[in-house]
């Protein structure tokens, strides 16, 4: 039996330009840092103040859109 490790780093869209994101990011040390992404990672439309975040689970990371679920 596999067993299921669930980690959550949310971010929140500062600014998009030029094909990038720049969002602020919630991080494992529970501080917040700025980071750049390109657009074509995010499964979505994005706007600024757009939240999203990225899901850990079996090796498996993804990026979602909207808040997590809680």
């Amino acid at each position: 039996m596999k067993t299921a490790m669930f980690l959550l780093f949310i971010g929140l869209v500062d600014a998009i330009e030029d094909n990038v994101v720049a969002a602020e990011v919630s991080t494992s040390q529970h501080t917040h840092e700025i980071m750049y992404f390109p657009l074509q990672l995010f499964p979505c439309e994005l706007e600024e103040g757009d939240m999203f975040y990225f899901s850990y689970v079996d090796g498996v990371t993804e990026i979602r859109c909207g808040e997590p679920p809680e």
